[in-house]
């Protein structure tokens, strides 16, 4: 993770007096390039929305470690608690927030870089792998994962193989998931909670179906659900329409990845390209739509970027391909699971009603996802 240090080799390149002005200035919180002092430190737009948010909202945050996480530029979403601690330690006030004002003083502006397509990716990796961490805290039966030269990779023997129950209970702890998953992200953050809301509700059946058939890459005859059950061929079989989705999965998704060399790069781009999709919601203002149009263009260009010197030019266009299946994957899953309820064959919590049984596209219109907005304003 060591891709972002060039702002510290920055500051001790030897410079002359005259240019030292034009020398690098790092963020007192987290050592990415200042933008100037807000708040009452020195600190990048990163930190400084960050912190104006936690304060206008008024977010109590809570650290699941030992009070003293790393927050540098590519773990300071990894804790939201150490991270408006190290705000407070550096100068930051609360009361600068009411009046808005950042005192700039006689400095140079400093040019504030975009975000690139590499450090998107890797926030995405970081993002991945955070909430595999937390996994224990979400389900009973957790995943062994075992991180190997920055791969997400998943213990792929469970003990048992899955009944109907076990795929309801599968659904709800992906979901769960999935909404720290994307708290995570900054781009997500910067989003209207209504807006949150109804991306999960368009994107939860699509993201579910994408995990799948990652998790079942090196799973023979069956799909590898998050509770550590297989669900096989077989036994979908006994289990109606399921058995339907079970085969789409392997033949669409699992196989056609296997022989692109699918990895976990691929997997976090093509999840952040499913998921900041501006045409599946309707955004309540113009800055909601360019938010998701930008952070899906960066997750665009690392997919295709991440492998330079491939030889084969229509590996990107392939990757693509995907999506669709996915999606229609998502569409089918829905309506199994709608038919499972109504026959009362699989419990349903008032999140897995809100994400996955109600009409993803109506998100913005038709009903207020009270359950959703909860685990939304609930500590990461």
């Amino acid at each position: 993770m060591a891709l972002l240090n060039g702002g510290a080799n920055g500051m001790n390149t030897p410079t002359s007096s005259s240019d030292s002005v034009e020398q690098v200035t790092l963020c007192h919180i987290c050592s990415d390039r200042a933008t100037g002092n807000h708040y009452g430190a020195i600190s990048c737009d990163g930190c400084k929305g960050f912190f104006r948010r936690s304060i206008r909202k008024e977010h109590n945050y809570k650290c699941r470690f030992n009070q003293n996480c790393n927050v540098d530029k590519t773990h300071r979403n990894a804790c939201r608690a150490c991270r408006l601690r190290r705000c407070m330690q550096a100068g930051m006030k609360a009361g600068a927030i009411q009046n808005e004002r950042d005192v700039i003083g006689k400095r140079r502006k400093i040019e504030s870089e975009g975000e690139t397509s590499g450090q998107f990716l890797q926030s995405l990796l970081v993002s991945e792998k955070l909430c595999l961490q937390l996994r224990e805290s979400v389900i009973k039966s957790t995943e062994q994962v075992v991180y190997d030269t920055g791969k997400i990779k998943y213990n792929t023997h469970p003990a048992h193989f899955a009944t109907l129950n076990d795929v309801g209970t599968s659904i709800h702890q992906q979901l769960c998931i999935l909404v720290e998953w994307a708290k995570s992200l900054i781009q997500f953050q910067e989003l209207p909670l209504n807006d949150q809301a109804a991306l999960l509700k368009a994107c939860a059946a699509p993201l579910i179906v994408h995990g799948v058939a990652y998790r079942s890459l090196s799973t023979d005859g069956g799909v590898y659900l998050a509770n550590e059950k297989i669900l096989s061929t077989e036994e979908a079989t006994l289990i109606g329409d399921i058995n339907l989705v079970v085969s789409r999965i392997i033949n669409e998704l699992v196989i056609p990845m296997r022989e692109l060399g699918y990895d976990s790069t691929d997997y976090v781009a093509l999840k952040a390209i499913i998921f900041f999709n501006p045409y599946i919601i309707r955004p309540t203002n113009p800055t909601v739509a360019s938010i998701l149009k930008n952070a899906r263009l960066l997750a665009l260009k690392a997919l295709k970027n991440q492998r330079p010197d491939d030889l084969d030019e229509c590996r990107f266009g392939q990757l693509m391909l995907l999506l669709p299946a996915v999606h229609s994957i998502a569409q089918q899953l829905v309506e199994d699971v709608q038919l499972c309820h109504l026959f009362q064959l699989i419990n349903v919590d008032d999140l897995m009603q809100e994400l996955i049984l109600n009409d993803g596209s109506k998100a913005n219109k038709d009903t207020v996802p009270h359950a959703v907005i909860e685990k939304l304003k609930s500590p990461v």
